[in-house]
């Protein structure tokens, strides 16, 4: 499978209670494509208001480690689209087909 190199690059976020930490989701030319941050603990969730591609994992999708969010995004930022995005997210074993909410774990 096809991958592109990303880093994640941590920064700060700004919240209601104060700063917290996040990371930016940075490809090929420092080309931002969206954010990560911790929820619920130990998890973390990613967003883009930009990239079809990251969007295409719905809404707060959760992942267990951020070597995970790295993997996958690797992966889906090396697609050419949010459709074929979704058809690995669907194949793939981390889809979540018991609960409907096509959440990643």
């Amino acid at each position: 499978m096809k991958t592109v190199k990303i880093e994640l690059r941590e920064v700060k976020l700004g919240t209601l209670s104060g700063p917290t930490q996040g990371w930016l989701i940075v490809g090929e030319n420092n080309v931002i494509h969206g954010m990560a941050h911790a929820i619920d603990g130990e998890l973390f969730t990613i967003s883009s208001n930009t990239d079809p591609r990251i969007q295409a994992f719905g809404w707060c999708p959760m992942f267990d480690s951020l070597a995970h969010v790295q993997g996958d995004l690797e992966i889906a930022l090396a697609m050419s689209s949010a459709n074929e995005v979704e058809e690995w997210i669907e194949q793939s074993e981390r889809y979540d087909d018991d609960s409907h909410h096509g959440q990643l774990h």
